[in-house]
């Protein structure tokens, strides 16, 4: 088959062909028909994440058919339309055992410590997997594991987002896009951050007020949009010092910092104001199969749109990590079979 792999950290992805993997007992063999690119993806190569022995196939995002059971496999059969669960988890630790499987203490992920999506086909345990309503495209489920349920994940459980509330989106990008539309599904008023004209354009569409903030003071612009006494909410999207100091900064008495995105290793917060306003830091981590079940439904239904930018055929995989880094699309790249 045909598979992207990470050879060597600090190295460029290699386009490959390999053997079809057989799927274990209580494993599945999927035919990857989509996958999502992710920025995650290309910080894999630099080795901030152990990917325990490589080569490594990523991909955390996908979506496909069943092709083919393995032993003690019930309950599916082969050609059933699914997207993938990322994390695998135990289903006997604490965090497991009371539902919040993204906090298992084992978890091997799919893409991460396990071969992902990038290829033809991937095995993945049965447990894994969440079947798609044929009205649902292959494309659009992809990217749901990530991009969608991780911000379902991080505004309704973590947040507790509700009606009326202000609430600011840091990186109108492939997260933030749909963090907007979940935002505004809770009945919250939204605005959005980027320097990209393409980006706000699409963030007004989906309802929120657009913000550039290099041609707006973004102190300014939250006053006007939430009024002096600060946001409810910021999810941070982007994760450098300076976008987690500024929505801190922004929060009202009692507000809440998502802490969604890092790209840089550490972060600062003053001390004084984390105790005298009681204003919230919470870190926001992945999804569980719950959370995307409500997700695939929301968008069968027509609650929720998947954003894709772009399409490439997965022989052109070095070609669409180009244009993820160029960062002129709108919303994320699917990677088609």
């Amino acid at each position: 088959m045909q598979a992207v792999q990470i050879v060597q950290y600090h190295r460029p992805f290699r386009l490959t062909r390999c053997g079809i993997p057989k799927p274990k007992s209580g494993e599945v063999l999927v035919e990857v028909r989509a996958s999502g690119l992710c920025s995650t993806d290309l910080h894999l190569l630099d080795g901030r994440q152990d990917l325990g022995k490589l080569p490594r196939i990523p991909g955390h995002e996908s979506a496909g058919v069943i092709a083919e059971l393995g032993p003690g496999v019930g309950g599916w059969r082969t050609g059933q339309r699914v997207v993938v669960v990322i994390d695998v988890t135990c289903g006997n630790c604490r965090h497991c055992l009371t539902g919040q499987t993204q906090r298992c203490t084992t978890m091997r992920r799919i893409g991460f410590e396990r071969d992902g999506g990038h290829a033809e086909y991937v095995t993945v345990p049965a447990e894994n997997l969440i079947e798609l309503p044929d009205t649902l495209s292959f494309e659009d489920a992809c990217i749901l594991p990530d991009a969608t349920a991780c911000m379902y994940h991080s505004l309704v459980t973590q947040g507790h987002i509700g009606a009326n509330q202000r609430v600011l989106i840091l990186g109108a990008g492939g997260l933030g896009m749909h963090g907007i539309q979940i935002a505004r599904l809770a009945g919250a008023e939204v605005a959005a951050t980027s320097r990209r004209a393409h980006r706000l354009e699409e963030a007004a569409r989906l309802g929120a007020v657009p913000i550039n903030p290099e041609q707006t003071d973004l102190s300014e612009a939250v006053r006007e949009f939430a009024g002096s006494q600060g946001l409810d909410l910021v999810a941070d999207c982007v994760g450098t010092r300076d976008s987690i100091s500024q929505g801190f900064d922004l929060l009202r008495p009692g507000g809440k910092l998502l802490v969604i995105a890092y790209l840089d290793k550490s972060f600062e917060f003053p001390s004084l104001p984390l105790f005298s306003k009681e204003k919230q830091i919470i870190g926001c981590r992945g999804t569980n199969k719950l959370e995307l079940r409500e997700v695939v439904e929301l968008v069968a239904r027509g609650r929720l749109q998947s954003i894709i930018g772009a399409r490439f055929p997965l022989s052109d995989f070095i070609r669409a990590t180009q244009t993820l880094e160029r960062g002129d699309i709108v919303g994320r790249i699917v990677i088609t079979r």
